[in-house]
């Protein structure tokens, strides 16, 4: 069984150890065992250690059955992969973590014990997940999560830093880890790992962690969701809170500056300028609108004094072909065509050689039995309803040979018998 050194002393950045064990995959090593380490393998929510051993840069490291592998691969633009055949049972290494790594998962999961425990205390909620990795989440058993609750945990988890509690682990039976009061019960049997923020919290945890809460830094909430039945909670502590700071702080500066008023009528400005926003997005649809209703009427009365119809006795085809314009554009304006009078409207328009098929309601005409018929010429797909189908045929050779294929669609699906 691997030696876990972070288990006796989570600040060893630096050691030596021996190779216990070698794995190999097509023939080149990918995992070693180790008879101890500092590298903390993935579990319990807080990710693996990275690193070296030696030349070799440690990527992951994972316990199976008390031995711990660590994956590795060469570092350095020098080493070959090869070198990798040199990694051998019985050879002395040298490990080194990547401590700024180490040291930010110690931060947040020290932490989210003193959060879980804050959460409890302040509401009653008990931490039902976690994870820490690039964004830091606590899965809880509340209902709903409001302002006023997350500043309660929150003052209460940084007077806890701020009072640089003692942090220390101990193994004990698991009558004794009982009988001190565990915030959670322990999983396994045998000997318990406690940790314990003192007089606060403890808890069953294999993880590492710093020896005193002032090392945490900032403890902060951030976004909060409904999620499964309960609130998911984001955090983060220590550098990751400082960062996040620094961003916020440099963000709202920056707005602002941009919009010539004080930080504390900030809020206030982007509400007039929301509305404002609102105003004009409804002033230019109404006027959006009235254009394609005047582009519906042109292109109708065109259509009529070309006398274009499916058939001697059919119904008005307006057919027109576009570049650059959006399908939502499109789809609009044959609402407005097939709402005018009744008529065929076929509309095509780039990128992507894109086809709209609709019909008025008094017009007898499958307009997803036109599109999928033209867009299949082309080795396009395509589909709808018989009111108003689209599709799309990319290797069609232009947006004008779309419209004359779905013409002619038209003409064969309105020919008597």
């Amino acid at each position: 069984m691997t030696v876990k050194l972070f288990h006796h002393d989570a600040y060893v950045r630096e050691f030596t150890s021996v190779v216990t064990g070698v794995r190999h995959i097509e023939g080149r090593v990918t995992a070693v065992a180790l008879a101890e380490t500092a590298f903390y393998p993935a579990s319990g929510g807080q990710p693996a250690d990275q690193g070296h051993l030696d030349a070799w840069e440690v990527t992951d490291a994972l316990e199976e059955d008390g031995e711990i592998w660590h994956a590795v691969r060469p570092s350095g633009q020098g080493q070959v992969a090869g070198s990798l055949a040199t990694l051998r049972e019985g050879l002395s290494v040298a490990g080194s973590l990547d401590w700024e790594r180490r040291f930010d998962h110690m931060q947040q999961h020290t932490g989210q014990h003193i959060l879980s425990e804050a959460f409890l205390q302040a509401l009653g909620a008990e931490t039902l997940s976690v994870h820490i990795g690039a964004t830091c989440t606590l899965d809880l058993d509340l209902s709903r999560l409001d302002d006023e609750a997350v500043a309660r945990v929150e003052d209460l988890a940084n007077t806890i830093v701020t009072e640089n509690r003692v942090v220390a682990a101990r193994e004990v039976g698991i009558q004794e880890a009982v009988a001190v009061g565990l915030r959670r019960p322990p999983k396994q049997a045998g000997r318990i790992r406690v940790v314990e923020v003192a007089g606060f919290d403890r808890s069953a945890c294999g993880g590492t962690h710093v020896r005193a809460t002032g090392e945490v830094g900032t403890i902060a909430l951030l976004r909060h969701e409904r999620h499964k039945g309960g609130v998911r909670v984001g955090f983060q502590c220590g550098g990751r809170a400082l960062r996040h700071y620094r961003w916020a702080r440099g963000l709202i500066t920056s707005i602002a500056t941009e919009l010539t008023v004080g930080e504390p009528d900030l809020a206030g400005a982007i509400g007039r300028l929301s509305s404002r926003a609102r105003e004009m997005e409804r002033t230019l649809e109404a006027a959006r609108m009235e254009l394609l209703g005047y582009e519906a009427r042109d292109l109708l009365a065109r259509a009529a004094s070309h006398g274009a119809a499916a058939s001697a006795a059919g119904p008005t085809v307006v057919a027109a072909a576009y570049d650059g314009r959006a399908i939502e554009n499109l789809r609009a304006l044959a609402r407005m065509l097939t709402a005018q009078t009744d008529c065929v409207a076929i509309l095509a328009a780039d990128p992507g050689r894109r086809l709209l098929v609709a019909r008025s309601p008094a017009v007898a005409v499958d307009a997803a039995a036109v599109l999928r018929e033209t867009v299949a010429a082309f080795g396009g797909r395509g589909g709808g309803k018989p009111e108003a189908a689209e599709g799309a045929a990319p290797d069609a050779p232009s947006t004008a040979a779309l419209v004359d294929a779905a013409r002619l669609a038209l003409l064969r699906w309105a020919a008597p018998g």
